[in-house]
């Protein structure tokens, strides 16, 4: 197999920014009286008048019409359809006019900083938010990349305060701590514990003291969050909070419920902030460089260290004041408020201050690209007298090893910042926010699981990565506890710590990474009190959960048959014979798909043998439904369960019971359902907040899935080539598909591979797997599974036990999100992307230009497209040996639905020349 060494033309136009400034409103409008193209030919680099300014980011005619019409009238407009005009520019001779403000926790997190973080040379964050670990990590890690992006742009804070934990970001910003010291203490705590069982957050579009008015009576909800004049967030048991909305709703206020539980900023989570508090002193306190605002005081912090220790527990206890800081703020000065991250942020900001004259601009949108959000940073300031370096925004030459030093002293180091882009679930339970547990108080009961498939034999019939019959690597096959099993093993292991106490339920379960059982592994189980009816399990770093005790079972109601119920469409048999679902017999329990509608789905379960699998079954009905109604993305496995209650003694296996699950929310990314088990109209067990995180599995991916043996993700090609798109954006999904692919040594070389380069090694195995089965299937060979081939590190293909597999020669090339695959001869295959940056070149001699005409004639293709045909057919035919390119072969294609737009050209030979170098074949 041969790996092209493919230079892709990929440099884009920037964007276009028009940059005006004149003595007088006046004189500013003379000056955009002239015609567009006049207009437009004037340089932004022209020297700044000290008068207003107009900054407009790709200048349309539109735009430009619409600042004719804007600036006569001398009102400011700040940054609506990209314009930016201040009559009286805010950082005109003011000092301490910026101020950087760090976003939280938001219910929506769409960072877009890949490019940014090549901007500045950095890695790109972990950016998932599937447990509150990861996603204040990935809040922090964005925090912290656009920091440094601003910093190169020549725009510096000169106030920084930030909203629940964005504080932390702003001390390292405003040099407090260093982003190495703080990472070090957070290795000793474990976010995903500082979490309050069965608490909820609520957002409240009315103001505090609305709130606090009722809140009277109410003593278990607390205030803790002031956002703004019309905003406050309440804390509280759910139950309670859902009463609050309710009332407030039907006053006309605005409620929202947030997706986070942790009980952050109230003092419910002093119980659990332990750990934090014991790393805190540890905490290495510097002088602040710029004032850093405190959500607690309203202030900046003061210069005691002692004090500013205090105020980082105070932090996680107390209410966000985050309307104090931003008067604070603005009466200290600061006009120009930069939110270093996306999100809602400034519109807090702009709530507070909107009887004051004020800047807000975001430095990062999930609606483009980080640099192009970067650029509308730039103009925005620019227009208020600022002087940021537009220049900045080209990356040049790399960033050099003085440059990561200068990074240093508050970003992570090199090692830790890797950690936030390590590519499996393992890996990112260990990124910046939520690192390996510390010390935990003295466990009641401490034991060792031993987890294998000796020990727990009908792990073998729940394996994720389905292999031929009798295979005899078990670690291929993947096989992996089920997060009910798990379930299963902290109930008893709670009962084991309180002999003769009856287990009524479990509370906030949380599924942080699959538990593989080959190779075998021990998994320490810990249990210890939270008081007289509960104790926290854990198991290992894989999950925990509250388990809850009683005296007695209590009734619960069994729901009623649903209106608008059908028959499903697949039966009980069909789903395990047709694969929808992978679980082998220890694990088959659905018996008879009862009836299913828009939200609900009810089923008979007769109670398999293996531990835990009632309850996984009740997770098959879910996925039922999920593959009936939403077949375009119905693979999901659980990752979080808020609430189960048992109501009787455990079924007896191979009793049948009764299962009805109602779908409450759905999201691109989750689904999330409650269920009832009965029997004889009683129920048996209640669940509440059973939540699904979906993967992506279009019709290739479902496919592969079900019949990995005669299915391929990759497509071929009229022409013979092979093509696969990656489908799978996040490293979860990519941990899903990766493992049907490759085999465990394959794996192993796959976590070898630097993390940035892993997505590609991984398309052109795939690619190359699929172009090989292919070629066998034409000849007649029968169902082949990817994990059946092996891919040397030098690219060579052979069969795995047993398979018969000839010497072929592949090559594969990747750009983007494709890869692609040829098998010939002596084969070379390149893709690239076609973009601009082709168009400069001028150096064509007389023979080339007059054969891009005829094949210009030939194909009807655009200049731009018939350049890159002929560069990457050049560089085919230079790596092949061949005297000119005319056995090359090239195909224009487009990315497929739901990828980013672009164009590319592949070209292939099947047919090198001899002189290719031995390591290439």
């Amino acid at each position: 197999m041969t790996t092209a060494r493919t230079t892709p033309v990929t440099v884009t136009e920037p964007e276009r920014v028009l940059l005006l400034s004149a003595s007088t409103v006046d004189e500013l409008s003379g000056a955009l009286a002239v015609a567009d193209a006049e207009l437009l030919a004037r340089t932004q680099h022209e020297h700044a008048a000290r008068g207003p300014r107009l900054g407009v980011v790709d200048p349309t005619e539109k735009r430009l019409a619409m600042a004719r019409k804007i600036v006569p009238k001398g009102r400011a407009m700040r940054g609506r359809n990209d314009i930016w005009f201040s009559p009286e520019p805010l950082l005109a001779g003011r000092t301490g006019g910026v101020g950087f403000v760090f976003p939280g926790l938001e219910a929506e997190f769409a960072p877009r900083v890949d490019d940014v973080a090549d901007l500045v040379g950095l890695p790109v964050p972990d950016l998932g938010t599937q447990t509150l670990g990861r996603h204040g990590a990935a809040v922090l890690g964005v925090g912290r990349v656009l920091d440094a992006a601003l910093r190169r742009l020549g725009i510096e804070p000169d106030a920084v305060a930030g909203h629940s934990v964005g504080e932390w970001t702003a001390m390292i910003a405003g040099g407090l701590f260093s982003g190495a010291d703080f990472d070090e203490m957070l290795t000793r705590t474990d976010l995903d514990a500082l979490q309050v069982p069965g608490v909820e957050f609520a957002v409240l579009g009315c103001p505090a003291d609305r709130a606090a008015a009722e809140l009277v009576g109410r003593e278990d909800l607390v205030i803790s969050h002031e956002n703004s004049t019309n905003q406050t967030v309440v804390c509280g048991p759910a139950d309670q909070v859902d009463e609050l909305v309710a009332v407030l709703r039907a006053q006309s206020v605005i409620c929202q419920l947030l997706p986070f539980r942790s009980g952050f900023h109230t003092p419910m989570l002093a119980p659990y902030l332990k750990h934090f508090e014991d790393g805190v002193p540890g905490l290495r306190i510097n002088p602040a460089r710029v004032p850093v605002w405190s959500a607690t005081t309203g202030e900046p912090f003061p210069s005691d260290v002692d004090t500013v220790r205090q105020l980082c527990v105070r932090h996680l206890l107390e209410p966000v004041r985050f309307r104090s800081v931003v008067l604070g703020m603005h009466a200290a000065g600061v006009r120009a408020f930069v939110q270093v991250g996306p999100g809602q942020l400034g519109t807090l900001i702009d709530d507070t201050l909107r009887d004051h004259e004020h800047l807000t601009v975001a430095a990062n949108s999930a609606q483009r690209k980080g640099i192009d959000q970067l650029r509308r940073v730039a103009t925005a300031l620019w227009a208020e007298a600022g002087n940021p370096d537009f220049g900045k925004l080209r990356q040049s030459e790399p960033v050099g090893m003085g440059r990561l030093r200068e990074f240093g002293s508050r970003l992570p180091v090199l090692a830790q910042l890797d950690a936030l882009i390590a590519e499996t679930e393992s890996s990112v339970a260990a990124v910046l926010a939520a690192a390996e547990r510390g010390p935990a108080p003295q466990p009641v009961l401490d034991s060792m699981l031993r987890v294998s498939t000796g020990t727990m034999p009908y792990l073998l019939d729940h394996c994720f990565a389905a292999q031929r019959p009798n295979w005899p690597d078990e670690d291929d096959l993947r096989p992996v506890v089920p997060a009910t099993t798990v379930i299963k093993h902290m109930v008893d292991a709670a009962a084991r710590s309180a002999p003769g106490r009856l287990v009524l339920g479990l509370d906030t379960v949380r599924l942080k990474r699959w538990l593989v059982a080959s190779p075998a592994v021990d998994v320490p189980i810990e249990v210890r009190p939270l008081d007289a009816n509960r104790v926290a399990v854990q198991v290992g770093d894989y999950a925990d959960a509250t388990v809850v005790f009683g005296d007695r079972y209590e009734p619960a109601a069994v729901w009623p048959i649903p209106a608008g119920e059908r028959t499903p469409e697949l039966s009980a048999e069909q789903l395990y014979r047709d694969r929808w679902l992978f679980h082998g017999p220890s694990f088959q329990g659905i018996t008879r798909s009862v009836a299913i509608s828009e939200r609900h789905m009810r089923a008979e379960i007769t109670v398999p043998s293996a531990p835990g699998a009632l309850l996984d079954n009740v997770g098959q009905v879910i996925g039922q439904w999920m593959a009936e109604t939403h077949p375009l993305r119905w693979i999901a496995f659980p990752v979080t369960i808020r609430r189960i209650r048992f109501h009787q003694a455990e079924p007896e296996i191979g009793s049948t019971v009764d299962c009805a699950v109602r779908i409450t929310d759905l999201t691109e990314d989750a689904v999330t359902a409650d269920a009832v088990v009965s029997r004889g109209g009683q129920a048996a067990i209640t669940i509440s907040g059973w939540d699904d995180r979906r993967f992506d599995s279009g019709p290739e991916i479902s496919a592969v899935h079900r019949f990995p043996d005669t299915s391929t993700l990759a497509q071929r090609r009229p022409a013979g080539w092979w093509l696969v798109a990656e489908r799978w954006p996040t490293l979860a999904s990519r941990e899903f598909v990766l493992h049907k692919y490759l085999g465990a040594t394959e794996h192993e070389q796959y976590l070898a591979c630097a993390p940035p380069s892993r997505r590609h090694w991984l398309l052109e195995r795939i690619a190359c797997k699929d172009a090989v089965r292919g070629w066998l299937w034409d000849r007649g060979a029968g169902p082949l599974y990817p994990g059946e081939l092996h891919v040397d590190p030098d690219g060579r293909v052979h069969g795995r036990h047993g398979a018969a597999v000839p010497a072929l020669n592949v090559a594969v090339a990747h750009c983007a999100e494709l890869a692609v695959a040829v098998i010939g001869q002596r084969p070379v295959i390149e893709i690239a992307e076609v973009t601009v940056a082709a168009l400069g070149r001028k150096d064509f001699t007389a023979a080339e230009a007059e054969l891009l005409d005829r094949s210009r004639e030939a194909t009807g293709d655009g200049l731009a497209e018939a350049l890159a045909r002929f560069a990457t057919a050049c560089s085919v035919a230079e790596r092949a040996g061949l005297p000119d390119h005319s056995a090359v072969h090239t195909e224009l294609v487009g990315s497929p639905h739901g990828l980013p737009a672009r164009q590319y050209v592949v070209a292939w030979t099947t047919s090198a020349a001899s002189t290719i170098p031995k390591e290439e074949l």
